[in-house]
């Protein structure tokens, strides 16, 4: 068994996970183990302040060091920039820091595993500018790509899927969801599940999944997945919508 640190700062909600995991060839009987979660709403100016500090109060309550850590799993978007960037960067610092492979993760596949529920998961972060970032999981003891991450408008995202992937065995999971439900059709809406972004779980669940399929790449080919350009690369300086507030606050 040997130790995995997990990382995603790419949603409104930040995650770290801590745990144990099996060498990804031991199919027959893996033994993977959640130890430690962490999940922080934090403004994106405070993700670069905190994150390493939670890094640390996670090794500390495992009760272990640095050293001991033997794969480093990153959220690497697509999402908010700067927060993809802080998260990769500090993974990639890590990793090759400490000598070990690094796990790029996607923060749509870590959104779908924060769901309780198995099966198809409709995973939309909210991109503003009247745009998701989406992509469609099926979501069980692994989770699997069903079709290609998208940042596009989501009626434009439902029509581009297949037609049995439109029903109400669909859930529609994420922050993306609540400012565009009226894109959704009926059925999906009924089903769908506001959140500020994935859990620390669910992070786990996609790093894991990752890991198994074989996913470990040197650090140095740890990269943020932007999906488009910047603004300020596109020349777009209108102000942009507030980004995701529970509804519940």
């Amino acid at each position: 068994m040997r130790w995995m640190l997990c990382l995603d700062a790419s949603a409104p909600r930040t995650c770290v996970a801590l745990g144990r995991v099996s060498s990804p060839d031991d199919d027959d009987h893996p033994r993977d183990e959640l130890v430690i979660e962490d999940e922080s709403e934090d403004p994106g100016s405070q993700t670069s302040a905190r994150l390493h500090l939670r890094l640390g109060a996670a090794l500390e309550r495992a009760g272990i060091g640095p050293a001991q850590l033997a794969v480093i799993a990153c959220g690497r978007g697509p999402g908010t920039f700067t927060g993809s960037r802080v998260a990769v960067a500090t993974a990639k610092g890590l990793a090759i820091g400490l000598g070990v492979p690094a796990v790029p993760v996607s923060t749509l596949a870590s959104l779908a595993g924060s769901t309780s529920r198995d099966g198809r998961v409709l995973a939309l972060l909210d991109a503003r500018r009247d745009q998701v970032y989406g992509a469609l999981f099926d979501v069980g003891a692994t989770i699997e790509p069903l079709d290609d991450e998208q940042v596009t408008e989501l009626a434009a995202l439902i029509a581009s899927l297949s037609p049995d992937h439109r029903g109400a065995d669909v859930t529609p999971l994420g922050p993306g969801c609540l400012p565009y439900a009226d894109q959704l059709p009926t059925s999906m809406r009924a089903q769908s599940i506001v959140s500020p972004g994935p859990t620390a779980v669910g992070l786990w669940r996609a790093a894991v999944s990752a890991w198994r399929a074989g996913a470990a790449v040197d650090p140095d080919a740890l990269s943020v997945s932007y999906l488009r350009q910047s603004y300020a690369q596109m020349g777009i300086h209108t102000p942009k919508r507030p980004m995701f507030k529970s509804p519940l606050i």
